[in-house]
């Protein structure tokens, strides 16, 4: 077999994962496996600690991945029926680690509290049950972003699962 060169990327190229996505030269965009899954996940809501905490209890590894937000710490497990994923993006102020149900299922809160237990903590470690988009504001204060992908018009539109969770969680100026 002959050895084929491939050439090195453009010089106008952007990293093919640097957002704002689809606004360079670069025809390429990377999208992590998180990135890929998480929006057929359920979310329970948000606790008031780190991932790495839930981790060490339940002897845990925690992955390092990245989506259209940011870089974020991610914990994918299986606990008395339900099948759990905890991530933390490093950008959300204060520390809330978001709880996903990898599978949607209709005992919700059954599963947050079942998770709760399990960990050995109580309800005043929850930030928010439900959506992040439906809790209230005022358990996060809102960050200014004025340069995120979210403001640059046709890049990603306001119904998409990052522009939402953005908003959210606080990370963009718009307002719900």
């Amino acid at each position: 077999m002959t050895e084929t060169e491939v050439p090195g990327p453009e010089p106008d190229w952007q990293p093919a994962t640097q957002p704002p996505y689809y606004t360079g030269r670069n025809p390429a965009y990377q999208y992590s496996v998180w990135e890929h899954s998480v929006p057929l996940f359920q979310m329970l809501g948000g606790l008031e600690l780190p991932v790495q905490a839930v981790a060490q209890r339940l002897r845990l590894h925690v992955e390092r991945s990245w989506d259209g937000l940011d870089e974020l710490d991610v914990v994918l497990f299986r606990l008395d029926g339900f099948s759990f994923a905890i991530s933390k993006h490093d950008g959300i102020q204060p520390a809330i680690s978001c709880v996903w149900l990898t599978q949607p299922h209709e005992q919700a809160d059954k599963a947050l509290d079942t998770l709760l237990a399990v960990i050995g903590i109580g309800e005043d470690a929850v930030a928010f049950r439900g959506d992040a988009h439906d809790y209230r504001a005022g358990r996060i204060a809102a960050s200014q972003d004025p340069g995120s992908p979210d403001d640059v018009p046709g890049v990603l539109v306001a119904t998409s699962l990052w522009a939402r969770f953005r908003r959210a969680i606080g990370m963009t100026a718009a307002t719900q």
